[in-house]
């Protein structure tokens, strides 16, 4: 009776599975690495843009805060020389817009920064520097000055910990 099936042809069959298998295989993975790849290089790319846009708006709404820190001490000093006189309707012009700017710089904090604690800390630094030109004499300006610069401060010091 004839064989039907050697140790020669069944050696050659699974020579040839193997290489099918291995060619298959080949195709799936010099698939799937480039797609893994591209998925990671788009994920570190949007990471960096997120990471970037958190550091420009942080920075601008310090930058914003500390200027509008300033209009207020000048609004503050020109409302004690002469509070119906062009430099006070000046100062107290500036500090509107400035408290405006801070307050956008705020809103784009709580938009690109998606921290509760942060939003707050950027809050409280904004409220207490709109409360500088309400001082009742010096020693009251220099407090609330530095309660407006100490919120900053905090509010820096928490954002830190989101850009590094």
């Amino acid at each position: 009776m004839p064989q039907l099936w050697s140790a020669d042809g069944v050696d050659s069959i699974i020579a040839g599975l193997s290489a099918i298998i291995g060619v298959a295989l080949g195709s799936v993975l010099t698939y799937l690495f480039p797609v893994r790849t591209a998925r990671q290089t788009q994920e570190f790319a949007r990471d960096q843009q997120f990471w970037r846009e958190r550091l420009a708006a942080y920075s601008e709404f310090a930058g914003i805060v500390t200027d509008f820190r300033r209009s207020e001490y000048d609004r503050w000093h020109r409302e004690q020389e002469d509070p119906h006189g062009a430099p006070f309707i000046s100062a107290r012009d500036e500090s509107y817009q400035l408290r405006g700017k801070a307050t956008a710089a705020m809103c784009r904090i709580q938009l690109v920064g998606g921290d509760t604690t942060l939003s707050q800390l950027a809050e409280r630094a904004l409220d207490a520097t709109t409360e500088v030109h309400t001082a009742t004499d010096e020693d009251d300006r220099a407090r609330r000055g530095e309660k407006a610069r100490i919120a900053l401060q905090d509010f820096l010091k928490a954002a830190t910990g989101h850009v590094r």
